[in-house]
């Protein structure tokens, strides 16, 4: 009968710990996206984080950093989901060398869309955290290296559809329609209750509207004087 490894037991050990660290590393950056959408960046304290996680100080700092450090992990972890999405299907759009400008709107738009209608909390409380600090500038130095390298791809086709366009009205318009994006996604309760008595629907109920209504506005905005 064979026997184990003689460090069988420390491999299993380590798994153990690894496990159990990424564990604790996935409660620590959850309870500081809690904190974060919930009351911005300036009004929370890495204690509040703490509180929420169920942890000392000492496990925030080891798995967070700084606040400043552990805002942009936050940030990262959910961009890297939706730019691949992005990126996917930007791929299969350009693979066929020919598409239009609403399909590459509905390429860009979608992804984030299908993750907010998940109903998974924490993707809820990162829609509120983007809802906060889109309108703020001055995160924009902290985040503009998370979102710009893709908004530069979709920038690069709509200029190609839309030659003509100068690299600001490119910028405008791509900045706006996600503005919109977000905006379906903050704003639902007040679209039922202007509609008086509809239902507050999934964001991506609303995947056709937004998605016509943002393609009417960059073609109107990018024809040609």
């Amino acid at each position: 009968m064979s026997q184990p490894p003689e460090n069988a037991g420390n491999s299993r050990q380590t798994d153990g710990r690894l496990a159990r660290g990424e564990a604790t590393r996935d409660r620590v950056l959850d309870a500081a996206e809690l904190c974060f959408a919930a009351h911005g960046f300036a009004a929370v304290t890495i204690r509040q984080i703490a509180r929420e996680a169920g942890v000392t100080l000492g496990v925030i700092g080891f798995h967070g950093g700084t606040k400043e450090e552990l805002f942009a992990t936050v940030l990262a972890r959910r961009t890297e989901t939706l730019t691949a999405e992005r990126l996917k299907r930007l791929d299969v759009l350009r693979a066929r060398r020919a598409f239009s400008l609403r399909e590459l709107v509905d390429a860009y738009l979608t992804p984030y869309l299908e993750i907010a209608s998940r109903g998974d909390p924490q993707w809820r409380a990162y829609a509120q955290l983007i809802a906060r600090i889109v309108s703020d500038d001055q995160f924009y130095p902290r985040v503009r290296e998370l979102y710009d390298p893709t908004a530069r791809e979709y920038m690069a086709e709509i200029r190609r559809l839309r030659p003509e366009a100068s690299e600001e009205a490119l910028a405008t318009v791509l900045t706006l329609t996600v503005s919109s994006m977000l905006s379906i996604v903050a704003s639902r309760a007040r679209i039922a209750g202007l509609s008086e008595g509809s239902p507050v629907r999934q964001p991506l109920e609303y995947r056709t509207l937004l998605v016509d209504f943002c393609t009417g506005g960059i073609e109107a905005a990018l024809a040609p004087s």
